[in-house]
């Protein structure tokens, strides 16, 4: 693509009527709303007890950290996340005792809490959102955001394989 020509000049109005803008726009609201509740009651993120809940459906609280790298976060991050949340008191991390390098991760008595807290903010949220469509818009909203994460996931999919050489 030659960055040298000039893109076509776009409104602001036009702009913001873009699907990835809205969805950012939609989701950015959702994270301030989540944030506002969980900061007040926990002084947690919403990334931070979205981590915590996905611990929470692990059998006993507990999960290997290598897991939660498939959480869409670099291992980096997921390490300092994990790091702010043992400093909080809402998880503790242990060694394996068969591979010292491996690390459990588990949630306290608060992390729970934190994390049932969570997953009664998103099933609010989620009544929110049904409750300002129709049932019928709200099964298609649902069908088509699944849709649209299948589609990001095989693009990003076919980018990982770039420049892979299969021969």
């Amino acid at each position: 693509m030659d960055n040298n020509k000039k893109q076509p000049e776009m409104s602001e109005a036009v702009f913001l009527r873009q699907k990835p803008v809205l969805l950012d726009f939609i989701a950015h609201r959702l994270d301030v709303d989540n944030n506002r509740q969980l900061m007040a009651a926990f002084d947690v993120t919403h990334s931070q007890a979205k981590l915590l809940v996905r611990i929470s459906h692990s059998p006993g609280n507990r999960i290997a950290q290598s897991e939660l790298k498939a959480f869409g976060r670099r291992g980096s991050t997921i390490t300092s996340v994990l790091a702010h949340l043992e400093k909080k008191g809402l998880i503790s991390r242990s060694a394996n005792s068969s591979d010292a390098r491996a690390k459990y991760v588990e949630l306290t008595p608060l992390g729970l809490e934190v994390a049932q807290t969570e997953r009664e903010i998103i099933s609010k949220l989620d009544e929110l959102i049904d409750s300002s469509l129709t049932r019928k818009e709200s099964e298609s909203l649902q069908q088509l955001l699944l849709k649209i994460c299948r589609a990001l996931d095989d693009r990003n999919k076919d980018n990982t394989n770039e420049g892979t050489d299969d021969t």
